[in-house]
This record gives structure tokens, sequence and C-alpha cells, in this order.
């Protein structure tokens, strides 16, 4: 039923990557009728589509009839042929082919699992809109995903039934899958004041998982959780048939009540569950495997001991608003050699969404701003809605609303990173903003995979919090460090949400800019320091991930060093288009 939706949204995400990444190859035409074309290499032709929005922050809608000429003629083709065309035709060289057909594959997965997530939520799309959603709601309610991004719902290595089991656009809740530890194989670590892993899984799952500790051997056993697909794929593999053979490991199978999946897939929740659950998960999901690599497990404790240190309360009272999500615990197990199985390694994240907290109105980014044909953005509802209530112009409540969101998100994670170096991957699913009469009120952020710092900073932060960032191998020189926090806290978070309200037509981009770059100069002027963050912030060009480049490249974003994990390429800064409004005004 929503294969053609589905079809038009993951063009879209593809479109939108190759009018950033490949100016040189395609075309704007403003005439009476906007039109986009991809010019392709080695006479592979043109393809042509009406532009439904153009946006300055590249979150462009594209519309019908779409046009390809090449050698054969000119014909009209449709969305579902488009796809598979424009991937073939734009990188054809030898030396691109596999990452191509990678590229293809993962696309075409991508697309059939959101027709499949809008067929199986379509009661639910507009109360996804709704000025009140729960955690779950909102985190199992993303259903297209990142709207610049080649394959934004491709999980490489699950079958059909799979996706349908342990997907989150489908509702999906699960047992979690068990396995029991010796004590010499059992890895385990925590924040100081925090339980141990252990203590946090017996104290809150103990009457349901009694049954297992029964079948142990002894009483020091541990219980490790490891998500189903996880454990059917390790057993497979055979890679931990010597301790299961030695009796170091015990498969006790499923058990327990259901889990939910959240926007990350891996990330586990229950709503009357203390913690989450950040499991490894061996599939591709956008450009990464998701896999507990060590130092991402030591990364929650440097985020735990720096959110208990009174330098984050003085932060706090002068920029209020930001709240950290730490994994202050984990579990791994080790080898026979005493090398960690990354397969099997567990965070354990703080859940501040238990109990009555459950029902707190909080929302990932992506899910504010995911824009679904025929239905728009969450954040567009939450706007027209106040300004209805309000009795003002969409425009003015929508300027309002952005300036809340600036307050709450953009002040506190530019000002950490200006006075403590402290770089926040603060990307649109890793922010949730918590909504109070439907205005943010607070921000949340999450993953300690993206917590690090510079190495100007260093030395001023282990003064304070000995060896912070050092066994987790998370201090990179500032040049690297600058580049990741202006794509995924600027570019992807602060200028994704300006072309997510822009693209409702409540508001002019130019305006919510502008906005913006006052905000990013005033800190400057605040706590600017040495830092040449805002200026590079605010420079006509940008340094900015290519989502489509790195995909072609079959590049891991989790593996080697920051410098080289991904692709970058300079785009035209749409903030410079603030200066025009200002001129205007």
């Amino acid at each position: 039923m929503h294969k053609h939706d589905a079809a038009i949204l993951a063009l879209r995400s593809l479109i939108n990557c190759i009018a950033r990444e490949y100016a040189d190859l395609t075309h704007w035409s403003f005439n009476e009728t906007t039109t986009f074309s991809v010019r392709f290499p080695d006479r592979g032709g043109r393809i042509t589509l009406p532009v439904l929005h153009h946006s300055a922050t590249g979150h462009h809608v594209f519309g019908e009839p779409l046009l390809l000429e090449d050698l054969t003629g000119s014909r009209l083709i449709t969305v579902v042929e488009a796809l598979p065309i424009i991937i073939t035709r734009l990188a054809p060289e030898d030396s691109q082919r596999e990452g191509r057909e990678e590229i293809l594959e993962r696309a075409l997965s991508s697309r059939a699992l959101i027709a499949e997530a809008l067929d199986a939520r379509a009661d639910d799309l507009d109360g996804l809109r709704a000025e009140m959603l729960s955690f779950l709601e909102a985190e199992q309610g993303l259903l297209a995903g990142h709207g610049i991004h080649p394959c934004p719902k491709s999980r490489s290595g699950m079958t059909a039934d799979q996706l349908a089991r342990f997907s989150p656009e489908f509702g999906a809740g699960f047992p979690l899958h068990w396995f029991a530890i010796a004590p010499e194989l059992y890895r385990t670590g925590h924040s100081e004041g925090v339980p141990a892993a252990q203590a946090w899984i017996g104290e809150a799952l103990g009457p349901e998982l009694a049954d297992l500790k029964a079948r142990l051997p002894s009483d020091d056993f541990a219980l490790v959780p490891v998500h189903p697909w996880q454990a059917a794929h390790i057993l497979e593999s055979g890679r931990i048939d010597p301790l299961l053979s030695s009796g170091g490991v015990i498969d006790l199978g499923e058990a327990g009540k259901e889990w939910f999946a959240t926007s990350s897939v891996r990330t586990l929740y229950r709503p009357d569950m203390p913690f989450m659950l950040k499991l490894s998960l061996g599939i591709g999901i956008t450009n990464s495997v998701r896999i507990n690599l060590p130092k991402e497990l030591l990364r929650g404790d440097d985020m735990a001991r720096f959110r208990t240190h009174p330098a984050w309360s003085r932060f706090c009272e002068n920029f209020p608003g930001l709240t950290f999500i730490p994994d202050p615990a984990w579990m791994a197990v080790a080898d026979t050699n005493g090398e960690l199985v990354d397969d099997l390694s567990v965070s354990v994240r703080e859940n501040p969404f238990v109990g009555l907290g459950a029902e707190r109105n909080v929302s990932a980014l992506a899910s504010l701003c995911e824009y679904l044909p025929g239905r728009g953005s969450r954040v567009g509802a939450l706007i027209r809605n106040r300004a209805a209530a309000e009795h003002r112009s969409v425009d003015l409540v929508a300027l309002d609303w952005f300036h809340a969101f600036l307050g709450v998100f953009t002040r506190p994670v530019v000002a950490l990173y200006l006075t403590h170096g402290i770089a926040l991957e603060a990307h649109q699913q890793n922010v949730l903003l918590e909504i109070r009469d439907g205005y943010p009120v607070g921000s949340f952020y999450r993953d300690n995979q993206g917590f690090f710092h510079h190495s100007r900073s260093h030395d001023a932060l282990t003064a304070i919090l000995p060896g912070l960032g050092e066994a987790s191998q998370s201090v990179y020189d500032e040049l690297p460090v600058d580049e990741r926090v202006i794509y995924y806290s600027y570019i992807n978070s602060m200028l994704g949400m300006v072309g997510a309200i822009g693209r409702e037509g409540l508001i002019s981009e130019e305006r919510l800019l502008a906005a913006l770059r006052d905000e990013l100069l005033s800190l400057e002027r605040k706590i600017g320091g040495q830092s040449r963050f805002v200026r590079k912030a605010l420079h006509p060009i940008l340094s900015c991930k290519a989502n489509l480049r790195t995909r072609l490249a079959r590049m891991d974003e989790l593996v080697g060093p920051v410098e080289t994990q991904s692709v970058y390429l300079d785009i035209v800064n749409p903030i410079t288009l603030a200066d025009v409004e200002r001129a205007h005004a």
C-alpha cells in the first residue's frame, strides 16, 4: 500500500545526498517551476525531476514525473525505477563496483523496510505527530530515518522475518538471550557511585531470571544479556565453541519479559527497568557495523565522571537545559587469550524514562523532524497547534519555538565545547528534546560512543578528572574534532532543525538561520576563548560528512583513526543567507 511513498522517501534521501556531494554533476533550474537534474558521467545521460521544496540547508523535497534522457532517447520513469538507475550510473568506474553494488543492495532493502513499516503503522501515522508521545512511542515512530543518506533503514544481515521481529518500526519487543559466564572469563566495570552491572541486573531482573540462576553450576557465574540475533549469529559462527565446550560460557537461551528496540535498533528499553542495554549487533546500520568496541565501553565512565564533577554543575548553572544519559557500567566476555569477544559486550545505560518517567514527552530530533508524504512532520504539527492555541501567526510561533530549541540545545552543546573542549556527536538520533506545552524545555544527549575531547583541553580536564579520555582513547587533535562537531551538532541537528521547520512552510529558513547565527556569535563573545569553532561554523564553506561517498568507499565510521573514518567534503554554508535576511530587515 505504501510502496510508492517509500520509493519517494528513498529517492529523496538519495537525491539529497547527490545534491550535497556531487555539485559538479547537478543543476538547479529556477524558472516558472523549479527542477533539479543530475548528469551522469561516461555518457550515462541525465535525469530531471521537479522540486516541490528547495531548502537552503539541503532538506529538499522532490516530486514527479522523472525524465531520463540518454543515448536511447527520452522517457519518463517511475520513482521505483529511478533508484537503481541513479546508483548504477552515478559511479560507473570499475574501482567503485563493490561500493556501488553494496549501496544498491542496501538502498533497495532500506526502501523495502520503509514500505513495510509504513504499512504496519498506517493507523499510527497521524498519531505519531501528536503533541504528547511517550519515550517508547517516539523511539519506535521513526519510520524513514536519515533524510540525507543513501540507505537510512538498511539492516544488512537480517532476514525479512528477523527484521519484523527486531526492528523498532514494527513496535518490536522480544526477550533477551542469556549466557552465563565463568568468573575467569567475565570482564566488567562501572563508574564510582553506580552499581556494578551484575548488581543492577540482579536487583531489577532477579525474580524473572531465577530459573536461569538455578541452572548454573555455581553462584559466581555472571549473567550476560545478548541480542537474540547476535546470539544466533555468534553461535552459528563457532567463534565461542571452545568457551562453550570448556564450560566457561553456558548458553541459557531466551528468557524474561520483552525488551523493546529503540530507534538505534540495538539499544533496548523497558519502561519498568532503571537501565537500558546497548548490545552488540553485527549488522550494517547506516555507516557502521554496530559492535561495542572496548574503548567505547570506557567512554560511558568518562561521561559519568564528568557529570558528577562540580565543573558540570557550575556549567549547568550558566547553561541549563542539557542532560547527559551515560552508560556507567559495562559487561564483556574474554576468550582464552584474554581478548574481549566484542560480539558479546554490553553497555548498561541509565534510564531516565522509567516508571512514571516513561510517559515523559521526550522525542529524538530525528522523530520530530521526519517528514512523511501527505503527513508532514511532528515539529510542524506542534508549531501549528501552538499557533492555533495561542491565536498567533505561525511564523512568530515557529521563531519562538526555534529560539527555545537554541536555548536548550545549541547554547549548552556549543558552550560545553567552547568551555571544556568536550565534543558531543549530537546528531538527530542521539539528541532528545523534552516537549512541554508544545515547546522544547530540555534536551538529553545519549551515546557515550560520541563523547570525546580535543588535545588542547586535555591538561585542564585531567587536572580535575585524572585520566579522562585516556583509557577510552577519546582525545583527538582539535582540527578533526571541530570537523565532527560541525557536522554532527551543527549541520545534522541545528541546520537539520532549520530545514525541518522551513520545509513545513511555516517561516523562511533565512529567518531561522539569522537566529542561529546570532546565538553562535553571542556564545563566541561570551566564551569563545582560543577556539575557532564559531568562526568555522560561520565560514562560507563548511566541511561536511558525505554519506553517499562514505558508503561508496565502504568505510566504517567506528574503525580506524577518527580522521579516516568517513569522507568529508566542502559545501556552501547556508548560514550566509542570514546576512541576506539581515540586509532586508
